[in-house]
């Protein structure tokens, strides 16, 4: 039995898990591309960043691990999946651009060291101090939940205050991105740059151990206290999403000089507190970061250590930071480019791996149907992916535009929906 202030922490930990780079650098630029539509393009937001990252974890956490919802796959396809996954939002992708938003948004505005190894010594050092956290695993939860959520709380409410009560420019138009498309459809595609529903997949298991360590097993009791703990996270990362969407909607002043959502989130704050906004940002973007750099790669480190006895987790925590030392060395911007090529194709199966677990049993979809459905998600958002990427086929992209919502870059929706039909329909016995 968990009393309310174990839950209050595991709650804050799963905010604070769930926020970090991503998503304080992107709703900005999307609120600004939004314009007077914020509010329907952060509400699609919601959808692949809050909604969904909470059922994926409640699915998650009751299973005991993220790998449990595809060992119906054949195993090469599992692996592969998951090999893709844990390298995406761990040290080739996700973990390098977090550390590339600490430096650019909480250690390069307070100007303290500055030169040509400042970057480099930044990302050794916020690290090293995330590294220490991952090897004592059994401290990590309770510093999480417990000291940096909160401190980050309070910060984030100061800047959010701020915001709504004194924004810097009128409510500008939309972009065309908006305008000529479904608001909610475009910030639904948004909020995959998140990785939200990726990290889930991730973060489920560090909340099952966190249960676990309190003597919570029974399936009833964890899915009680992961609403429960879920609902703090749901309700605080929603309210901050439509504040950075009004942020952005209101940054005209600020959006001109700015490349990424960064960079308008780091001069509008600066615009709005002078000095100390550099400061309050600074804690809002380490704390941001670090918990999520420690929770990410912690989790990938365990993922891996299960293929070899001999490569334990203590082994991937450290190839897994020195990766992230040295990719991180491309630049923030350059990382940016490649995010959603790289979550267009991966997120739909993770979504659809999700929905299968709350839908299957009902459905009555045996282990055949389920490779089709899964296999017909991964085979469109190839496409969608390499249609990002200028390199789909013309052939193929004439054939595609005629499908609904392609446009939008959901193209995998309606087969994946034709595909469930079809397994329902003529399902047989599996031997």
């Amino acid at each position: 039995m968990l009393s309310g202030k174990d839950v209050a922490i595991l709650g804050m930990m799963i905010f604070s898990l769930f926020l970090g780079a991503g998503n304080i650098i992107f709703p900005p630029m999307e609120g600004y591309q939004a314009g007077n539509l914020w509010f329907w393009g952060a509400l699609g937001f919601l959808l692949t960043g809050v909604l969904m990252p909470f059922i994926t974890l409640i699915v998650v956490t009751l299973k005991g691990r993220g790998e449990e919802l595809s060992v119906d796959l054949p195993k090469w396809a599992h692996v592969t999946f998951w090999t893709i996954l844990y390298l995406v939002i761990g040290s080739t992708f996700a973990m390098p651009r977090v550390t590339n938003v600490a430096y650019e948004m909480a250690w390069q505005p307070l100007n303290l060291i500055s030169g040509e190894y400042s970057h480099i010594i930044f990302a050794v050092v916020f690290n090293l101090v995330g590294m220490s956290f991952m090897l004592g695993r059994s401290t990590m939860i309770s510093s999480i939940g417990k000291f940096m959520a909160p401190t980050l709380l309070v910060l984030l409410a100061i800047v959010a205050f701020q915001v709504v009560n004194t924004p810097l420019s009128p409510v500008v138009e939309p972009s065309a991105a908006y305008k000529d498309h479904s608001a909610v459809a475009t910030g639904l595609i948004s909020g995959y740059q998140t990785m939200d529903v990726l990290s889930a997949m991730a973060f489920g298991g560090i909340v099952a151990r966190a249960l676990a360590v309190k003597g919570v097993s029974d399936s009833r009791a964890i899915v009680r206290y992961t609403l429960t703990a879920g609902t703090v996270s749901v309700v605080l990362l929603s309210l901050l999403y439509f504040c950075l969407f009004y942020l952005g909607a209101t940054g005209e002043q600020v959006a001109k000089t700015s490349s990424n959502g960064g960079q308008l989130f780091a001069q509008y704050v600066n615009a709005l507190f002078g000095r100390e906004g550099s400061w309050i940002m600074s804690g809002i973007v380490l704390l941001a970061s670090l918990t999520t750099l420690v929770g990410v790669t912690s989790a990938c480190a365990d993922y891996f250590s299960k293929f070899h006895p001999r490569l334990n987790y203590t082994f991937f925590v450290v190839i897994f930071t020195i990766s992230t030392i040295i990719i991180s060395e491309t630049g923030l911007n350059t990382l940016l480019r490649v995010t959603i090529p790289a979550l267009l194709l991966i997120y739909p199966i993770a979504i659809m791996l999700v929905a299968m677990q709350l839908l299957r049993k009902k459905l009555h979809i045996n282990r055949k149907g389920f490779t089709l459905i899964i296999g017909i998600t991964a085979l469109f958002s190839i496409m969608d992916s390499l249609k990002n990427m200028e390199l789909l086929p013309h052939f193929i992209q004439a054939g595609l535009d005629k499908i609904p919502l392609h446009q939008e870059g959901l193209t995998w929706l309606l087969p994946t929906l034709l595909g469930m039909i079809f397994s329902i329909l003529f399902k047989k016995n599996e031997s």
